[in-house]
């Protein structure tokens, strides 16, 4: 999960509370927008990516390039093949069926949002024809010149499927999240039909294990790693949602012990609650209370845990999830239930603490966390004030009658 503010992405802002009659009933409608988190995708890799940063003089210097006659006539050679190729493929689309199905198909393997595809559909077709060759065309060497190192999604359901838990374990996860991480969806598509469910029986078995032995935990964090790039695109996080035991298995895998690894799972859920439906919220805490139960412990207990690591990061994440889940439900009560439940479990006292840490991504999550607190607060009042209006109104009525 570029640095980007904390923002939700584009989702709507929901009304919020029971709406009261009378001159001093809030008006929810003033509310702030929800929690925001940075997205550009769909978890824009799960709320972390940051642009590249090179330390100066670090970068190899490269020997020039040598311009011989050899290596112009291979390059007029490879242009000439090239070219051949594009207008063998331009004779082939032809149809207006044809470039207008192969666009979208395009699109979609881009991983973009309806946002990002609106304008490319305005395109005039002559230009989409030329959009669809090239990729076709770049599709197609892809396939053919495949090298080594670049494994199909066969091949690693096979791997998955062995049963290995070692370092041959930890090598095929790191090679797979690098495999959906910069495929195509349609790669990703064509592995979660089956990965998915093994992903989730691997780290099943895994957290389930009663002796873990470093290793395990080594190879827990991959998996989740892996589960990350996965649901960084519309199908991943739909399948992820549809899977009965994804969440379970995430919030049991809530471990502050494991700092690396929580720091991804706090993330990954704070992303579930804020773009899946409307029951996801419902589905997530159920999850961590049944985590909670699992470990004889109050369900938010590692969450607040994690907010006493060294790790910043840690406590970023933990405070990003702690908002997703105070300020996503509709309901006044509900939100205020689950504030005061996370202040119970020891978050009163270690705001202070926080407070004190200088970092800027840290200040604006304890500031969203404050400002829908005080938000909350003002509400509650305004309804207070609507209660004791109509308790009044009989009163005065009766007096009023009384003295006629």
């Amino acid at each position: 999960m570029d640095s980007y503010s904390q923002r939700f992405d584009s989702k709507s802002q929901k009304k919020k509370g029971s709406s009261h009659h009378g001159a001093s009933c809030y008006d929810e409608g003033d509310r702030k927008a929800k929690f925001h988190l940075p997205f550009r995708n769909i978890t824009d890799d799960v709320l972390d990516r940051f642009a590249s940063i090179r330390i100066p003089g670090s970068k190899k210097e490269r020997p020039p390039l040598s311009h011989s006659k050899h290596n112009t006539n291979e390059w007029s050679i490879s242009s000439s093949s090239t070219s051949h190729q594009i207008e063998e493929l331009s004779s082939k689309i032809t149809t207006e069926k044809e470039i207008l199905a192969l666009f979208e198909k395009m699109m979609e393997d881009m991983n973009l949002n309806e946002e990002k595809k609106t304008p490319l559909r305005e395109k005039d077709l002559n230009k989409k024809r030329e959009m669809v060759i090239q990729y076709v065309f770049t599709a197609s060497k892809t396939g053919t010149l495949r090298s080594s190192h670049q494994v199909s999604p066969q091949e690693f359901l096979g791997e998955l499927k062995s049963g290995v838990m070692d370092e041959r374990l930890i090598a095929c996860l790191d090679s797979l999240r690098v495999s959906l991480t910069s495929n195509p969806v349609s790669w990703v598509q064509s592995f979660g039909h089956e990965g998915l469910g093994l992903l989730l029986d691997i780290l099943e078995r895994l957290l389930f294990k009663k002796e873990q032995e470093k290793i395990d935990k080594k190879n827990q964090h991959k998996v989740v790693q892996c589960l990350k790039a996965f649901m960084n695109n519309k199908y991943g996080l739909d399948r992820i949602l549809g899977e009965e035991k994804s969440l379970s298995l995430l919030a049991r895998a809530i471990d502050p012990t494991q700092s690396a690894m929580m720091t991804d799972v706090v993330k990954l859920l704070s992303a579930i609650c804020i773009v899946g439906e409307e029951n996801t919220l419902e589905k997530v805490l159920e999850a961590i209370t049944i985590a909670g139960e699992w470990r004889a412990i109050e369900r938010f207990s590692p969450i607040v845990q994690g907010l006493r690591d060294r790790s910043v990061q840690l406590q970023v994440a933990c405070m990003q999830l702690i908002n997703a889940l105070v300020t996503s439900p509709d309901e006044l009560d509900f939100r205020l239930h689950i504030r005061n439940e996370f202040m119970r479990c020891g978050l009163k006292e270690i705001l202070p603490q926080l407070t004190s840490i200088r970092n800027d991504a840290l200040d604006i999550q304890l500031k969203v966390f404050v400002e829908h607190k005080e938000e909350d607060m003002i509400e509650f009042s305004h309804r207070l004030e609507d209660i004791r209006s109509e308790l009044e109104y009989p009163c005065s009525e009766a007096a009023d009658a009384s003295s006629v």
